[in-house]
């Protein structure tokens, strides 16, 4: 019964709509209207170095080079906005894309696989925070896998250290009471949820309201 928890989850967390959507998973792009310039990074960045596999309903990473092993430390880090607990596993390596510094303290985006159902793997791209070499946050700013509900996230890193995340599902199957699917729906639901976090003077991401 997981798939029904994944697929509560979802609802509890974002604002219905519906609208019709094409087969193909989604992949990022920059939604936001900021210019260059007044961003560190964003799903824009990310966009050229994933890869749809058809065969396994699957995201693999392309052209990122040194896959770096997690510490404990590392795997044991909270991170924030991990909704559906698909957590980092020694498994897997990370890849680092991007750094980069405001005041004090210094940003690191990094992005590597979990396992998420039925040990489908999940893409994820996390923000850490650091000051004097020591980790004070984490925020997970995508997360995107293509079960029977398609979920991604777009996000945008400002310069200001506003972050702002765009949480999207799709659900096109229609299931029966017992939670078996029956079919697909003529008009699949589409439910997003825009969140935004500021970082603090101590390296802290905190959820602005």
């Amino acid at each position: 019964m997981r798939k029904l928890l994944i697929l509560g989850l979802i609802a509890l967390s974002f604002s219905s709509c519906k609208k019709e959507v094409k087969p193909t998973p989604s992949v990022p792009t920059e939604t936001e209207t900021k210019v260059e310039v007044e961003n560190f990074y964003s799903s824009k960045d990310v966009q050229p170095h994933l890869k749809f596999n058809a065969e396994y309903s699957e995201y693999d990473f392309i052209g990122l080079p040194n896959p770096t092993a997690f510490t404990k430390e590392e795997l044991s880090f909270n991170v924030k906005e991990n909704d559906f607990d698909y957590n980092k596993t020694a498994d897997f390596d990370y890849y680092n894309l991007s750094q980069f510094d405001l005041d004090k303290t210094n940003f690191k985006v990094i992005a590597y696989h979990s396992f998420g159902e039925n040990d489908s793997k999940v893409v994820n791209v996390q923000l850490n925070s650091y000051q004097a070499g020591v980790q004070k946050d984490a925020l997970l700013v995508d997360c995107r896998f293509t079960f029977e509900t398609e979920y991604y996230r777009n996000f945008l890193i400002e310069k200001d250290g506003t972050i702002i995340v765009r949480k999207t599902a799709v659900d096109g199957l229609a299931f029966n009471e017992a939670g078996d699917i029956v079919g697909k729906k003529q008009v699949s639901d589409t439910t997003t949820q825009v969140i935004k976090y500021k970082v603090d003077k101590s390296g802290i991401f905190n959820k602005i309201k």
